[in-house]
């Protein structure tokens, strides 16, 4: 068997090498011996065939038993390190990231909790089955799932919620449609933004033993009233629409003292809210009463209970406001598939609550309940502007849109 010459195996080393790095793309210059693997091919053409029984003797002496050159063991020496510094990990099997991401054990920042807007809202009097939607709608989470934080205030005055947003010192308020018309009137920045009851909760409550059977019988008589409202506007409207004034009435304050005022004599009748707990609350005392709603006595049929909120701040709190009035709508579809439910919940909110009267007033109450609070009935509030213009309780005719909107 012919035998290799050392120049031979450099060369094949070499080439080896070569064809390694040319593998892995980074085949450097300095290999470039033009020579050397024309040469080589040279040799291993002119090699005869090895037959299949033939064995190859090889010996330590005959791979390398002359060493490199200097030149030879500076290219090896280069390919080396070359190869020592081509990328390692993942990236080499992945062209389209060469380089493997770095993992961290840093935690991850916290998730920032959402923005939460506050809403005080000043009720018109003290917690009752009117309320249900807001009760309901805190209970159940339909304020906080919509980014809203809703404290509720009852007032020391019911006179003063509405005038309390028209200040600035609140943000939303109860009052009744009537009142509304009467302060905006008056120049209050204040506007009308939901509907929580649809059909008036006034009355003229006048007891059995007055001797009181109409309009007309209320001369000379005392007339109390809870509300600048039952004055200005309800009692001032019947008693014109009889041809007659507020000086044929001896009209008395009696502020949330309305069941003390009637059952200690100090009034003979009663016009304002409560007109479906009242007279049970009336009776359960011994106190035989009658109650004439006002759309009987000329009234127009009104939203017995809005929300307020400041005209000025209006644009600044509308998404609040819209996502407020949408936690209402909720709420009381909920009420209307839960009666029994509803009423467990505002009572064990307000304990107060839980009594006979209020029990007996919950399905009228409920049946009044808007719907769609934010939806707002153009010609009921026309019909009410013009009625108060006629009787000279509103000076001037306000535009609906300055009245009220619907926040939707």
């Amino acid at each position: 068997m012919p035998k290799s010459s050392p120049r031979q195996h450099r060369l094949i080393r070499l080439a080896g090498l070569s064809l390694l790095l040319a593998s892995l793309g980074a085949l450097p210059p300095a290999l470039a011996e033009p020579e050397a693997p024309a040469e080589a091919a040279a040799q291993q053409q002119a090699a005869p065939p090895l037959a299949q029984e033939q064995q190859v003797e090889t010996s330590s002496e005959q791979i390398g038993g002359t060493p490199p050159t200097s030149a030879e063991a500076a290219v090896v020496s280069d390919i080396l390190e070359r190869y020592r510094g081509l990328p390692g990990g993942p990236g080499i099997d992945t062209p389209a990231m060469p380089v493997a991401p770095s993992a961290t054990a840093a935690p991850a920042d916290p998730i920032a909790p959402p923005p939460v807007t506050e809403l005080t809202l000043v009720l018109e009097w003290s917690p009752g089955p009117q309320h249900a939607a807001l009760l309901v709608a805190q209970e159940r989470g339909l304020f906080s799932r919509r980014g809203l934080n809703v404290v509720l205030q009852t007032p020391a005055d019911p006179d003063v919620p509405a005038k309390l947003v028209a200040a600035s010192q609140a943000d939303l308020a109860l009052t009744d449609q009537l009142t509304l018309h009467r302060l905006v009137d008056q120049g209050r920045p204040i506007i009308r933004v939901a509907t929580l009851s649809e059909l008036p909760l006034s009355a003229l409550l006048v007891r059995e033993d007055a001797d009181i059977d109409s309009v007309l019988g209320l001369i000379d008589h005392r007339i109390g009233y809870a509300q600048r409202a039952g004055q200005d506007v309800l009692l001032r409207a019947i008693l014109q629409h009889e041809g007659l004034n507020l000086s044929h009435v001896e009209a008395k304050d009696v502020h949330f003292s309305v069941i003390r005022a009637m059952n200690e004599g100090w009034i003979d009748a009663f016009i304002g809210g409560a007109a479906l707990s009242l007279p049970r609350e009336l009776a359960d005392l011994g106190i035989a009463t009658r109650a004439m709603p006002t759309e009987t006595l000329g009234i127009p049929v009104h939203d017995g209970l809005v929300v307020v909120a400041n005209q000025d701040h209006f644009q600044a709190q509308k998404d609040a406001i819209r996502a407020f009035v949408d936690a209402l709508e909720q709420a009381t579809r909920w009420i209307i598939d839960h009666p029994a439910a509803s009423w467990e919940i505002m009572t064990r909110l307000e304990p107060t609550m839980d009594s006979p009267a209020n029990a007996e007033a919950w399905p009228d109450i409920r049946r009044r309940l808007s719907l769609r609070p934010g939806a707002m009935d153009h010609g009921r509030y026309r019909r009410l502007e013009r009625y108060l213009h006629d009787q000279k309780i509103v000076e001037r005719l306000t535009p609906i849109s300055r009245l009220g909107k619907d926040p939707g």
